[in-house]
């Protein structure tokens, strides 16, 4: 018997970015476009942490994705109309993310080790905290997926518990009753424990957290201990 089956587990929910397939193959990628808007790009990620930090563990004071985009705009650019910000950030990142995106391979063994899940029946989640767009199709795992979200739908970014909470509520299921699995300990393990949830640690460097239920270095390793 795994984890799963023994604490009762009904949702294994996952992270995507750098928990399916190795980051380094999207920063590389970003680095090239981020370098010819580099003043935007070192804006617009000050900006995001500014917020995680604000918002911390609690719901923050955005409630939708509107909001959100609207209080980021107003980080970036006091007083011009959010219309500017996001045309801005569409341009330089949202539509190259999508495209660069298309050529990023998963990690081996993830499809397999969801395979399993599904057919042990497992509901099967994902939250990111960026735009989900198609990068789910793209590592060829999309079909197994019974919800996915991004935080920013719910107008907060992790580890803020609010867009744990909306999963878990959209699930139909318990905090205690849900895995959430990631690769960032203070984004996803904390976040999602301070949720109440189970929480699995991806890392190949790190070999305990005390946040982290479990630590796994291979998706081959997830599914033995986890399934």
């Amino acid at each position: 018997m795994g984890y799963a089956s023994i604490h009762g587990i009904k949702a294994l929910c996952f992270d995507i970015d750098g928990t399916f397939y190795p980051k380094n193959q999207m920063m590389v990628r970003l680095a090239v476009s981020s370098l010819l808007h580099l003043p935007f790009a070192l804006k617009y990620n000050a900006m995001r942490q500014r917020l995680r930090e604000e918002t911390g563990f609690g719901k923050g004071d955005c409630l939708d994705f509107a909001s959100l985009r609207e209080k980021e705009s107003q980080m970036m650019y006091p007083g011009r109309e959010s219309r500017y910000f996001i045309a801005k950030e569409e341009r330089i990142f949202r539509k190259t993310w999508d495209k660069l995106f298309q050529s990023i391979k998963p990690f081996p063994g993830v499809r397999e080790a969801l395979e399993k899940a599904k057919d042990e029946g497992y509901i099967i989640a994902a939250l990111s905290d960026f735009p989900l767009s198609s990068k789910l199709e793209a590592l060829g795992i999309a079909d197994l997926f019974d919800f996915k979200a991004s935080a920013e739908d719910y107008g907060a970014l992790k580890p803020s518990c609010r867009p744990f909470e909306e999963m878990l509520s959209a699930l139909g299921v318990k905090a205690e009753e849900a895995l959430y699995t990631g690769d960032s300990r203070s984004k996803d393990i904390d976040g999602a424990k301070n949720a109440g949830m189970h929480t699995a640690l991806i890392s190949r460097s790190v070999k305990v957290y005390n946040n982290a239920d479990i630590i796994f270095s291979s998706w081959e390793e997830f599914r033995k201990m986890v399934l």
